[in-house]
């Protein structure tokens, strides 16, 4: 995928995406001097972003 596939892809600017890129903040390769993007790596790592709920403590809402 391309840088602007995958910004409209994750709802993310292009310059939010290549600071993401250049940082190494998501999975990503250059090539030919272009960054691409493999999909099933962005999905795995979009599900890697969620936040946690932690664990289930068992108590109850007041």
């Amino acid at each position: 995928m391309t840088i602007e596939e995958v910004a409209e892809y994750l709802k993310l600017s292009r310059s939010k995406l290549y600071a993401m890129a250049q940082g190494g903040e998501i999975p990503c390769s250059k090539v030919a001097g272009q960054w691409r993007f493999f999909r099933p790596e962005v999905d795995e790592w979009m599900l890697k972003q969620r936040p946690s709920t932690g664990p289930d403590r068992g108590g109850h809402a007041r």
